[in-house]
C-alpha cells in the first residue's frame, strides 16, 4: 500500500466529516506558518537521525519493529479526530472498534467469555490483573518465576503485596515442583505464567500449572505480553513445531495480557488485559461526576484502572485486523516466517565455528554466544561485548543485536564445560520478530559469525579452507636477507602447493557448494588447484614459505587483463576438469568475473591456504603482508572474495572493506568482494 497516499487521505477523510457542522475561524494564537514550521521541522528530522534501523533486518536487537502502514493510517485518522477511549462520549466510533479488537484477541486464546480492554503497554495490563490478583484474594502473595518481565517484582511492591520468585529449569521456565511447593504454604493467591519470556523467549508449562493451582484454590495469570499471537501457530502436527499444550490451557486460566504493540504491527503504545470473569469489572468500580453521562452498555473506563486512553490505538488495530486477521493464514503467517528463522539460525549456529547457541529457540529470540579462546564465562562476557560494540560502530556494515544477562547458575545448566569464574555473563540475544529476518538470514548469520571471530581470534592465522585466511596481520613484513621467510614458488612447487591448498579447501562451503559428492572433490580438487597455480605462477603470482605447507596465489597489477585475454582457453580447462559439474564451476566463474572491479590497477588475491596441519603458526600472515607491503608500495589496491565469515574478518583486520553486494550462488554460499586501498 502507499502510505504516502493514505496518508493524504487520511487528512481528507477527517477534513470531510468536519465540512458539515460548518465553518469556523482558528484562533490566531494556534496558527504556525509554513515557514516557522519548516525551520522547526528541519531540526526535528535532524533529531529523529539519531536512530537505530528498526526497521531493516540489520537490527536483530529488542522486540521492536515499525507498525504496519495500516496500523499508521488508522491511528493518524483517528488522532485527527483525537478520541479518548475512557468513556463512549469521548470515544463512540474507537470504543466500538476496541470492544470489537478485545473480543478478537479473546478468541485467540479460546478464552469462552471475557472482559477487557488496551491498556497503554503490558506493564499497565499486567498491573490490572495484579490489582485484581489482590481483590480476589486479600492478604495472600503472588508468585512467578525468576525469568519473569520485572514489572511483576515492581507491581507486587506498588500494590503492596508479597511477591514469590520462583526457580526455572534448563530452558528457563518455571519450576513446577516449585510452583507446587510454593502452593502447598497457603500464602499464594495468583500464579504468574509466562507466555514467551522476554530474555529468551522460553514458555511456560501452563498446562501443568493450571490443575496444580486449581487444587490449592489459586488463580493463574499469564504473561503473554510477547510470545501471546504464537497461539495462532500452536496447533498439533504445525510445522512451526510449538507444543500446543500451554496455549491451549490459556483458555482455562483466569486472565491474560498480550502486547499488539510488539508482533501485532502496531504503534506504541498498544497492549491489552482480558480476563475470563466477564462480571471482572466490580473490582473497578467508581463514580465521576462529570463523566458516564451518555447511555452506553459499559465505558471502558468502567473495567480500567486506567482513565484517558487513546481511542487512535484501537482504530489502528481495528483497520489492521481487517486486512491481516488472527488466523494461520493472517497474522500467523508473520509469526511463521520468524518461527522459522530462529530455527534455521539455531541450526547455522550450531554447525559454525564462531558461535555457540545459548539454548535452542522456543519462539523467535535467539541466544548465542562467542565460542572464546578461554572456556570461562568472564571470557564469554568480553566476547559478547565486543561483537556488540563493534557491530552497532560499523561504519560500513552495522549490525545492531542485544545482550540479556546470565547467570552461572544457568549457564551451568546448558554449558557445563565453562568455568564459572564470574557470577554471570551477558549472552548475545536476536528478537527476529520482523519477517524479513527470514530472507536476510545469511548475511545476519555471515556478518555476526565474522564479528564473533574478530572478538574471539587469537594472533595467528587459520586455513580452514576458503580465500585468504589470516587472523592475525603483523604490523611489519618479514625481514629481508637470509633470514627464512615468504618466497616466490617456482613449476618446482607445484605438486606440495597443489596438496597444500587440496586439504585446506576440502570442507569450504563453496568448494562443497560446486562438488558436493566428497569422493569426486577429492579427484576435482587437484586439478583444479593445479591450474590455477599455472595461472598465477605464469605472472609470478604464488608466495609460500620455506615449509611448503602455505600457499597464497595472486595477480599481479595488470595482469588480469592478460587473463581475460586467456578467456577461451582458461574457460575450457576448468570445465573440462568439473566434468559433470561444470555447470556450478561456470556460474561461479561468471559471477566472478561480472563484478571484478575493471579500470584502476590492482592485486588479486584468488587463494591463500595452510595446510590443516600446519596452521596458527603465522604462516599465512606473513605471506598476505608480503604482498599488502607489496601494494603499499607501488599504491595500488587489492581485491579479493571471501568466502566464509573467517575469511572476511581476516580481511577486514588487513585494511579490506567490503566492495558492493555480495556474490550470490542459487541456493548457495555467498562471496563477499573486498577492496583495500594501499597506506
Amino acid at each position: 500500500m502507499d502510505l504516502r497516499y493514505w496518508l493524504t487521505r487520511a487528512v481528507d477523510v477527517v477534513d470531510e466529516w468536519g465540512e458539515q457542522f460548518g465553518p469556523f475561524a482558528r484562533h490566531p494564537a494556534q496558527l504556525v506558518e509554513d515557514d516557522r514550521f519548516a525551520a522547526a521541522f528541519e531540526g526535528f528530522a535532524g533529531r529523529m537521525a539519531n536512530n537505530y534501523p528498526f526497521f531493516h533486518p540489520r537490527y536483530a536487537g529488542q522486540m521492536v519493529k515499525p507498525p504496519h502502514p495500516a496500523a499508521v493510517v488508522g491511528y493518524v485518522t483517528a488522532m485527527l479526530h483525537n478520541p479518548n477511549n475512557h468513556a463512549a462520549e469521548g470515544g463512540p466510533a474507537t470504543t466500538e472498534m476496541e470492544r470489537e479488537c478485545v473480543a478478537e484477541l479473546a478468541g485467540m486464546f479460546g478464552l469462552p467469555a471475557h472482559t477487557g480492554h488496551l491498556t497503554t503497554s503490558g506493564t499497565m495490563a499486567n498491573l490490572e490483573a495484579l490489582y485484581v490478583a489482590r481483590q480476589s484474594h486479600p492478604g495472600r502473595g503472588v508468585a512467578f518465576s525468576s525469568e519473569c518481565h520485572y514489572t511483576h517484582q515492581r507491581m507486587c511492591h506498588v500494590l503492596g503485596i508479597e511477591g514469590h520468585r520462583l526457580p526455572v529449569d534448563g530452558a528457563g521456565r518455571v519450576d513446577v515442583d516449585a510452583v507446587e511447593r510454593a502452593l502447598a504454604t497457603g500464602r499464594i493467591g495468583t500464579v504468574v505464567l509466562t507466555a514467551g519470556t522476554t530474555g529468551l523467549g522460553a514458555v511456560d508449562p501452563v498446562h501443568e500449572v493450571l490443575p496444580i493451582a486449581r487444587r490449592h484454590g489459586a488463580r493463574v495469570h499469564v504473561d503473554a505480553a510477547y510470545g501471546g499471537f504464537f497461539a495462532l501457530l500452536a496447533r498439533p502436527d504445525a510445522p512451526e513445531r510449538l507444543d500446543p499444550r500451554p496455549w491451549q490451557a490459556i483458555a482455562g486460566c483466569d486472565s491474560v495480557v498480550v502486547d499488539p504493540h510488539k508482533h501485532g504491527l502496531q504503534p506504541y503504545g498498544c497492549g491489552a488485559v482480558l480476563f475470563a470473569d466477564p462480571d471482572i469489572g466490580r473490582h473497578f468500580t467508581h463514580d465521576s461526576p462529570y463523566t458516564y453521562f451518555t447511555d452506553a452498555e459499559l465505558h471502558l473506563g468502567q473495567i480500567s484502572l486506567e482513565c484517558s486512553r487513546a481511542g487512535a490505538a484501537a482504530a489502528a488495530l481495528w483497520l489492521t485486523l481487517r486486512l491481516v486477521p488472527l488466523t494461520a493464514q493472517g497474522f500467523g503467517a508473520v509469526l511463521a516466517a520468524s518461527r522459522r528463522a530462529a530455527l534455521r539460525w539455531a541450526d547455522m549456529i550450531e554447525d559454525s565455528a564462531g558461535l555457540r547457541l545459548y539454548q535452542p529457540p522456543e519462539l523467535d529470540i535467539v541466544t548465542y554466544f562467542p565460542a572464546a579462546g578461554a572456556a570461562t564465562l568472564s571470557a564469554v562476557d568480553t566476547a559478547s561485548t565486543r561483537v556488540l560494540d563493534a557491530g552497532m560502530k560499523s561504519p560500513d556494515d552495522p549490525v545492531y543485536l542485544s545482550v540479556v544477562r546470565a547467570e552461572a547458575d544457568a549457564f551451568r545448566m546448558r554449558h557445563p564445560d565453562l568455568a564459572a569464574d564470574v557470577g554471570a555473563a551477558h549472552v548475545l540475544r536476536s528478537v527476529l520478530l520482523k519477517p524479513e529476518a527470514e530472507n536476510h538470514l545469511d548475511q545476519l548469520h555471515g556478518r555476526v559469525h565474522e564479528l564473533a571471530l574478530g572478538a574471539c581470534a587469537p594472533a595467528d592465522d587459520t586455513a580452514d579452507g576458503g580465500h585468504v585466511r589470516s587472523n592475525d596481520i603483523p604490523a611489519r613484513a618479514p625481514e629481508s636477507g637470509p633470514a627464512p621467510g615468504p618466497q616466490l614458488a617456482t613449476g618446482a612447487d607445484r605438486g606440495a602447493l597443489t596438496d597444500v591448498l587440496t586439504r585446506a579447501f576440502f570442507a569450504d562451503p563453496l568448494a562443497v557448494w560446486a562438488f558436493p559428492d566428497p569422493a569426486r572433490r577429492v579427484e576435482i580438487l587437484p586439478e583444479f588447484f593445479r591450474a590455477h597455480l599455472d595461472l598465477s605462477l605464469d605472472y609470478a603470482g604464488v608466495l609460500t614459505n620455506p615449509e611448503r605447507d602455505a600457499a597464497l596465489l595472486f595477480l599481479p597489477p595488470g595482469a588480469w587483463a592478460k587473463v581475460e585475454a586467456r578467456d577461451a582457453e582458461l574457460t575450457e580447462r576448468f570445465t573440462e576438469l568439473a566434468g559433470e559439474y561444470r555447470e556450478a564451476l561456470l556460474t561461479i566463474m561468471r559471477r566472478q568475473a561480472e563484478r571484478h572491479p575493471v579500470g584502476e590497477p590492482h592485486y588479486y588475491l584468488s587463494f591463500g591456504g595452510v595446510d590443516p596441519d600446519s596452521q596458527r603458526r603465522g604462516a599465512m600472515s606473513s605471506l598476505l603482508e608480503t604482498v599488502l607491503d607489496l601494494a603499499d608500495e607501488e599504491g595500488v589496491p587489492i581485491y579479493t572474495e571471501t568466502s566464509s565469515p573467517g575469511g572476511t574478518a581476516a580481511a577486514r583486520r588487513g585494511g579490506f572493506v567490503p566492495l558492493g553486494a555480495e556474490i550470490a550462488l542459487p541456493s548457495g554460499p555467498s562471496l563477499r568482494p573486498m577492496w583495500r586501498v594501499p597506506r
